[in-house]
């Protein structure tokens, strides 16, 4: 497992810039003007490495192995969702737009969701004849129960509200997406129970975790005009994408020990 130390030292010090940004409020201008830098910063920075743990990841299965696939699908995902603040960022600092939507960022940000969910429905089908009956119920009535506390609770208001059609679509797709990412993240952990890449997909699972929750809070605070570059809810994203690249580079380490 040594190659994953110097993963592991880039994931401390994003971890370590994360914490000057989000771990407490207040302080001088100059202070506040760094940690909105950083946020910036490590809002592409965490995608970008997830995207490069899950390309070396993919980079350890034969051409046309389905396992490539799936783990490549995943990294053009979070570069998607890093380009996606690149343009957010670029609106706020050279365009003069402190907040729009529907903006080109959120097409970015729409095709992360899209792109991570075929990585996750593709592994979903690989290691489903693994999973057995009662695993696939309690995952089913996972999705299930949060699909419908996220309509509930954060899609019906904001529907219900004056905002663009547009909008309500954007707001209506982020949280049921996310949602799906906490099953499609767990079943393969699940199928692969016993095994050491029930490791790597149980830090993937964490990954599609937090960033559900990042989605889902994301979408409430937004709702509500709330949302900044230094909220707290960033974390989450950050976490989340972090998960993932572990579980990539993981992935990577373990395949090179077969």
């Amino acid at each position: 497992m040594k190659q994953l130390g110097r993963p592991l030292l880039l994931v401390a010090l994003v971890v370590a810039a994360s914490v000057y940004t989000y771990a407490f409020e207040g302080g001088s201008h100059q202070v506040r003007y760094i940690r909105y830098l950083l946020g910036t910063a490590v809002l592409v920075i965490a995608p970008l490495i997830a995207a490069i743990g899950c390309f070396v990841a993919a980079r350890a299965y034969a051409a046309g192995d389905r396992e490539r696939l799936v783990w490549a699908t995943g990294g053009l995902a979070a570069v998607s969702w890093a380009a996606g603040r690149v343009v957010f960022a670029a609106d706020q600092w050279w365009g003069g737009i402190i907040q729009q939507s529907p903006s080109i960022a959120d097409g970015f940000t729409v095709l992360f969701y899209v792109l991570l969910g075929i990585a996750l429905l593709i592994e979903v089908r690989l290691v489903g004849p693994m999973i057995d009956r009662p695993a696939r119920l309690a995952l089913l009535a996972l999705g299930v129960v949060g699909l419908v506390a996220g309509f509930v609770f954060i899609v019906q208001p904001i529907v219900r509200s004056s905002v663009s059609n547009i909008e309500k679509a954007l707001a209506a797709f982020y949280p049921s997406a996310a949602v799906f990412f906490i099953p499609a993240g767990l079943a393969p952990a699940v199928g692969f129970r016993g095994g050491t890449s029930a490791y790597v997909w149980l830090a993937v699972a964490m990954g599609a975790l937090f960033l559900a929750l990042a989605s889902l809070g994301q979408a409430v605070l937004a709702s509500y005009g709330l949302y900044s570059e230094v909220h707290s809810v960033n974390a989450l994203w950050v976490i989340g994408f972090l998960f993932l690249a572990l579980g990539g580079f993981w992935q990577r380490a373990v395949q090179e020990e077969v």
